[in-house]
């Protein structure tokens, strides 16, 4: 995250879980960085109920309009880049 940029990077998270939860995300955390990497390092996690969902708004996000206005704004000036990506499945479920 940029600094000074804490701010918009968190309305940018804010305006993104919206948009996943009515896409079908049960769950959205942003998680910061308390030790084992900087505190401005964040996550960002959905959750999904199962894999169809999951699969629905991945496709749903390929044409949702809120969702494209949001990434077209976010590049002309992002507060943040991001370092890494992954899906993950919970092994305790």
């Amino acid at each position: 995250m940029k600094m000074g940029r804490q701010g918009d990077f968190l309305n940018v998270n804010r305006r993104a879980a919206e948009i996943h939860k009515r896409l079908g995300a049960s769950e959205i955390k942003l998680l910061g960085a308390l030790a084992g990497a900087p505190q401005s390092q964040w996550t960002y996690v959905m959750i999904f109920d199962d894999e169809a969902a999951f699969a629905s708004a991945m496709v749903a996000m390929d044409t949702d309009e809120e969702w494209l206005a949001l990434g077209a704004e976010f590049v002309v000036d992002p507060p943040a880049e991001s370092t890494n990506s992954m899906l993950a499945r919970d092994l305790l479920s």
